[in-house]
């Protein structure tokens, strides 16, 4: 018997990433695990050193994440939110929950458009596609304990490919579904760049059928015959069904469908069943396939054991693959992806599925993948209900946090307006929202607002009462991220000057990993103890000259940012409220909590006011666009006048004059000379 392939999912996913850089990343879901995501799926895509403590990793991929050109969004069901004892989301991810009219928002999915290490032609680096098509949801039992399946293909940029028109539609579809954001930007990305490449008018050359992505436009035996239907009949005919879950009937229709519309000889169906044995499907069900001429079957223990020792428990199997093989030639069909062996999932307007039809390229004749079952089942689980019975009851109210201007605001998607909710975190009620206009965007009160700015940091998970019965969850979303205070301690001015002025990721990773470690709390001990300064100077020429570097080095980073199109990161370092941005530094400054004088003060602030002219000389746009942040730093920067004033006193004439001639040219940037050879 030929042994099915198999790999470790994110080491996979790795090796695609290796040497290319993420411009964005969207990952369509069921079941959503936020913080398992944040923690063990997003470090897959970024190629930096990451610490394996909680707190410092988290610190090291929120520092990864504003370096990202574009940005990551996860589409997920509202009801598929995973909740408990789950971590919370912490970090710029853009979270959208979506509610499916005629079922459940069932896809799993990656889009990641990555950028390569070499150039093309033009002096750009080329992009790719990566589409990753599979059974694993965004959860821990998805990618780390589950028999999954998974298949990805690449799109070169500006190549042909027969998945173009599915895939914007696909994208089209989850946009609009996606009504409580108003920002889809890693969707537009994608879009924009399958516009630039050419849709196959051709499904197969050399008798070699293309890949062909499913997007759910009409029900899975249709979109099979369509594409392969032929090449089926004439060449492959044993299939085998690889599915988790089955319909509460006596009979399985899909399974019937298939059978009637491809006249397999021999078919194959994978028998799941429970911890203890019992068969995961009704009675009446596994008696009508063995009457239609079918076989149980079962994943050979190799690929199902816990682990290496033989008396190891079974992984669940979740993974759904329809594949048509024949024993006599090297043909085989493989259609993998979300659909379950249930009419909800094979019928054109039941759940929102996604899938890929794969010629496989294999080098001998396939055989089966499944063994058959010698025994015949005497138990049966009493309840076999599909993904949408285990998750959590999401609710129709959607809330969206405004860090930039501490503002909430309350969307609900039902098609009536809502009764009068009220909102719960940590057992603590947060606020009252009355009765809402449906699909109508209302502003939530400051009182509101305050109490979950105050526990958003423990938890993004929240509990609304009045909707229902039982009480249903929300994840809220959020937006100005830059402006999220970060998970890291608040740095001195001289660690945050010492940070700008790192060169490489990995000095900044370390320096991130050492900063954090200082904060964190071993041991039960409750004094946290400080790293001692490392870049304290001894003279006021060192000191001085600390300063203008580490500015300097700020100033270039930010050009380097915004020369190659990642906004994102300027925003951050100019006007956000991240460790180790200026407004943070600012602010340090202002305190005057920190044993610095009034010279070191006024140096400081005018450092960053001829930092600031320069950039905004040079990108007016920025500031253009950001008007409210640039007022707030404006507005930091006035106390650079009660400085003066205290520095004048010290002697009104000669300081005075001083300070107009230090003023006048400092705040001039000197043209470097230029040196004939």
């Amino acid at each position: 018997m030929a042994a099915a392939p198999s790999s470790v999912l994110s080491e996979h996913l790795q090796l695609r990433m290796a040497g290319r850089r993420l411009l964005d990343a969207v990952f369509l879901t069921f079941r959503f695990e936020p913080g398992f995501f944040e923690q063990e799926v997003l470090p897959i895509l970024f190629d930096v050193p990451l610490s394996h403590v909680r707190k410092i990793r988290l610190a090291q991929l929120e520092d990864a994440l504003r370096a990202l050109p574009g940005e990551v969004a996860v589409y997920y069901d509202a009801n598929g939110l995973v909740t408990g004892d789950a971590e919370s989301a912490q970090l710029d991810v853009r979270r959208i929950p979506i509610r499916h009219r005629t079922g459940i928002f069932h896809p799993k999915n990656l889009l990641l458009l990555v950028e390569g290490a070499g150039e093309a032609a033009s002096g750009t680096r080329p992009q790719t596609l990566i589409v990753a098509t599979m059974s694993a949801n965004l959860t821990r039992a998805g990618w780390w304990e589950n028999v999954e399946v998974c298949h990805v293909e690449e799109i070169a940029e500006g190549a042909e490919t027969s998945m173009k028109d599915d895939l914007t539609q696909l994208l089209r579809m989850v946009k609009e579904r996606g009504r409580t954001t108003s920002s889809h930007a890693a969707a537009d990305s994608v879009v924009r760049f399958l516009k630039k490449s050419r849709q196959r008018s051709r499904r197969s050359t050399y008798g070699r059928l293309f890949p062909q992505f499913y997007s759910g436009d009409s029900s899975v035996v249709e979109f099979i015959d369509r594409v392969a239907g032929s090449t089926i009949r004439r060449e492959c005919r044993h299939l085998e069904v690889i599915s988790p879950y089955f319909d509460e009937s006596p009979g399985c229709l899909p399974l019937q469908e298939l059978i009637d519309w491809f006249h397999p000889t021999e078919v194959r169906v994978y028998l799941p069943r429970s911890a203890t044995g019992q068969a995961e499907c009704p009675p009446a069900l596994y008696d009508s396939v063995r009457e239609a001429g079918c076989y149980w079957a079962r994943l050979p223990r190799d690929i199902t054991r816990l682990g290496g020792s033989l008396d190891a428990g079974d992984r669940r199997v979740h993974a759904k693959v329809y594949r048509f093989f024949s024993t006599k030639s090297r043909r085989e069909i493989c259609f993998v992806g979300s659909p379950n062996l249930t009419r909800s999932a094979h019928q054109h307007g039941g759940n929102f599925e996604t899938g890929i039809l794969v010629d496989v390229p294999v080098s001998r004749r396939p055989e089966f993948w499944l063994q058959l079952e010698e025994t015949v089942p005497t138990e049966f689980a009493q309840s076999v209900k599909g993904e949408s019975g285990v998750c959590s009851a999401g609710s129709k109210l959607s809330i969206t946090f405004h860090w930039d201007r501490n503002q909430a605001d309350a969307f609900w998607v039902g098609t009536q307006d809502s009764p009068s909710l009220s909102v719960w975190g940590r057992g603590v009620m947060l606020g009252v929202v009355a009765p809402l206009v449906a699909r109508t965007t209302t502003q939530l009160t400051s009182d509101f607002v305050a109490e979950i700015r105050s526990i958003i940091g423990e938890t993004s998970i929240l509990e609304v009462r009045g909707e229902a019965e039982q009480p249903t969850t929300l994840l809220i979303q959020e937006e100005g991220m830059s402006h999220k205070p970060s998970v890291l301690q608040s740095l001195t001015t001289a660690e945050i000057l010492q940070y700008w002025s790192l060169l490489s990721p990995a000095q900044r990773a370390t320096f991130t990993e050492l900063r954090s470690i200082a904060g964190l709390d071993f041991d039960g001990d409750a004094g946290r103890q400080r790293l001692p300064q490392t870049c304290a100077q001894d003279t006021i020429f060192d000191r001085f000259a600390g300063y203008f570097h580490a500015f300097g080095s700020l100033e270039r980073s930010v050009r380097e940012a915004l020369n190659d199109k990642r906004t994102k990161q300027a925003r951050y370092q100019l006007f956000g409220r991240k460790f180790d941005s200026l407004g943070s530094l600012l602010e340090r400054v202002q305190t005057n909590e920190e044993s610095a004088d009034d010279v070191d003060r006024y140096v400081l602030f005018m450092s960053a006011r001829q930092m600031i002219q320069e950039i905004q000389r040079d990108y007016p746009d920025l500031f253009d666009e950001n008007r409210e942040d640039v007022k707030e730093l404006n507005r930091q920067l006035v106390d650079a006048g009660e400085v003066r004033q205290r520095l004048v006193e010290t002697n009104p004439q000669e300081m005075t004059d001083f300070l107009n001639w230090f003023d006048d040219w400092f705040l001039k940037r000197e043209k470097p000379m230029e040196v004939e050879p």
